[in-house]
């Protein structure tokens, strides 16, 4: 491998592997420097080995999505620049490499990705008043927290400013420079879904924290990435 740019897919032993084949028949006819990343029921520790071809890391079944990209930078932390996806994704571009590079050299760009979750680009204290902050099964000084309670304490025990909103790029498809990654110390690790989200969020607020932007690769959403979601 060489250190230029490292792809990265995640994928989840107990579905079918027919979209990551398909995945990695697209992207490897760009760039052959990919690793696939499973997160396993079954697994105890990390393990390294090759699946259809490619290095792969078969690691617990935590964290979801971030969980895996985190754990394949950890192992290849020298990379300049990093791309990753989730098993589901289809390219419906082939021109994402050179689309991707060009907008993590702007200096001031941090992260980007397909999509923008518009539901939570809102204040936190309007997104406090939306039907999204249901309550979750946690309880704290003596209540039940919403979603917005917890998350907004999670981001605080990762050393995440949440900034004025919840604006922050989807876990499908990211972004990143080498340099970027090691600032915000890799990638906070949820233990439950509710953690997950939470941690999505944190990683676009970490990046804003370094004074860079976060943002959609393209004006459209999944320009060249789509997924089934």
């Amino acid at each position: 491998m060489n250190n230029d740019l490292l792809i990265v897919i995640s994928y989840y032993s107990e579905r079918s592997d027919s979209h990551l084949k398909k995945l990695l028949s697209s992207v490897s006819n760009i760039n052959q420097n990919i690793v696939v990343v499973i997160n396993s029921d079954e697994c105890i520790d990390e393990v390294t080995g090759i699946f259809n071809g490619y290095k792969a890391i078969t690691r617990p079944n935590t964290g979801m999505n971030i969980g895996a990209w985190d754990s394949v930078y950890r192992h290849y932390p020298n990379f300049k620049y990093y791309i990753f996806l989730q098993d589901e994704c289809v390219m419906t571009n082939a021109e994402f490499m050179s689309a991707y590079v060009s907008k993590l050299e702007i200096q001031s760009v941090g992260m980007i990705g397909e999509s923008i979750n518009h539901k939570w680009d809102k204040p936190w204290l309007e997104m406090m008043k939306s039907p999204l902050n249901y309550p979750v099964n946690i309880f704290e000084h003596g209540k039940i927290l919403s979603r917005v309670e917890y998350y907004l304490s999670l981001m605080s025990a990762w050393n995440a400013n949440p900034g004025l909103n919840g604006r922050h790029l989807r876990a499908l498809v990211w972004g990143f420079s080498g340099d970027v990654l090691r600032r915000i110390g890799g990638f906070p690790i949820g233990k439950t879904k509710e953690e997950c989200i939470a941690s999505e969020i944190a990683i676009s607020k970490k990046t804003e924290q370094l004074g860079l932007k976060v943002v959609q690769i393209a004006e459209e959403s999944f320009k060249y990435f789509r997924h089934d979601e």
